[in-house]
This record gives structure tokens, C-alpha cells and sequence, in this order.
């Protein structure tokens, strides 16, 4: 009897140790793309933006100023931004389900 409850032992220490790596192998590491925007009116909604998350945006064009527009469905601005070409990262506020994303301008806006 004392050697099968230390077989028992043995078993399930080592299916606990078994289940707990391959839990933990199956594990993706995942990064959302960026989403890159040219001129043009975009729904956050079919722009498969994430509801309530800040982004960071930028331009990516060497040579082209950006205007970006996020506005509410009640048609007031949210926040109104100017972009100089290679800009710096500017977090924005959480977008919302109903925004529309406007740029304006040659370049090319980056949300990540």
C-alpha cells in the first residue's frame, strides 16, 4: 500500500509538471500592427480599431506635413493634430466606437 501512494505521488507530480509546461508552450506572444492611414475618412469601428484604447500616432513621410481629425459622432472634435514629416510618437486620447479618424495631407499616418 505505501509504495502505490508513492507511485500515485510520483504520477502526479509529474502530470502536474507535464500540464504546467504545455500550458505554457502554447503561449503566442502577439503585438498589434500598426495601422497606417493616407489621406481619407476612416470609421474607428471598421478600421478595426480598439474601442477605449489610446494610440500612439505619427507620420511616416520624409516630406509631407499631416492634419488628423478625431471626431465624435455628434460631429465635435475630439482632438485636432498636426503631424511635421518623421514626427514623433503623440498618444491620443481613447478612441470610441463611433469616431471618425480624418487625415489630411501627402503623408502617411501611422497609428500603433
Amino acid at each position: 500500500m505505501k509504495g502505490w501512494l508513492h507511485l500515485m505521488k510520483k504520477f502526479i507530480a509529474i502530470f502536474s509538471l507535464f500540464l504546467f509546461l504545455s500550458f505554457n508552450l502554447n503561449t503566442i506572444c502577439t503585438f498589434a500592427q500598426p495601422k497606417t492611414f493616407t489621406q481619407g475618412i476612416y470609421n474607428v469601428r471598421d478600421a478595426n480599431l480598439l474601442i477605449g484604447t489610446s494610440y500612439n500616432i505619427r507620420n511616416t513621410s520624409t516630406s509631407s506635413s499631416l492634419l488628423v481629425l478625431i471626431v465624435a459622432s455628434d460631429q465635435v472634435v475630439q482632438e485636432f493634430i498636426r503631424l511635421e514629416p518623421s514626427s514623433a510618437k503623440y498618444t491620443v486620447k481613447p478612441l470610441q466606437y463611433d469616431y471618425l479618424i480624418v487625415v489630411l495631407g501627402n503623408g502617411t499616418a501611422e497609428l500603433s
